[in-house]
């Protein structure tokens, strides 16, 4: 009999995309003409939202300030910031959205400060409990830890007590002079046995 064709190895699949997307690794894939789509729909609804952009813009100051200045592959601050910042103005928008969407009523708003004082101190907010937590939480940890460190020695000592020393140790008496027998002296007997005719 022949030998059987090989197999011929499947080349790599590509993505939904097409060229080479982001979808084998799991990611979403967005081709460059939807992405300049995307973008040209963004910049058309500008005009009807510039009064919402102004105000968020004004408003929202203390998170991109700190998106901007945040370092290290975290980059968890802009999330707490934004949150209580976004929070703050939001009453505002609302009232912006359901009641004169105009460009005069959003400057209007910035301009009695009520709205950006709001929001700027829920963004103080947002900042104290970002460097807030972090040292609250290891606190927590430390005890906890301390406290089941404390449980673990007491239940230690509760075991010494009820099972002798032997319990610390990690191979008992009877183990040891049980190994020792099966070691030298019967070899060393069984040397001259082989020797003899």
């Amino acid at each position: 009999m022949g030998k059987a064709p090989a197999k011929k190895k499947a080349a790599p699949a590509k993505g939904k995309g097409g060229k080479g997307g982001k979808a084998a690794s799991g990611g979403p894939v967005i081709s460059p003409t939807n992405r300049m789509v995307m973008i040209l729909a963004l910049l058309a609804l500008v005009p009807f939202s510039l009064p919402t952009l102004l105000l968020l813009f004004v408003g929202m100051l203390p998170t991109i300030a700190a998106a901007f200045l945040e370092r290290g592959s975290a980059r968890q601050a802009w999330v707490s910031v934004g949150g209580l910042n976004f929070a703050g103005i939001s009453n505002w928008l609302l009232a912006l959205w359901f009641g004169h969407h105009t460009l005069g009523y959003a400057i209007d708003e910035i301009k009695t400060v009520t709205p950006l004082l709001v929001a700027y101190i829920a963004a103080a907010l947002g900042w104290a409990l970002y460097l807030a937590m972090p040292p609250l939480v290891n606190a927590v940890t430390a005890v906890t830890s301390r406290r089941r460190v404390i449980t673990l020695a007491a239940e230690q000592r509760r075991l010494v007590d009820e099972w002798g020393d032997e319990v610390m140790t990690r191979e008992s008496p009877s183990e040891t002079k049980d190994a020792k027998p099966a070691g030298g002296p019967p070899a060393a007997s069984a040397a001259p046995a082989a020797g003899r005719p």
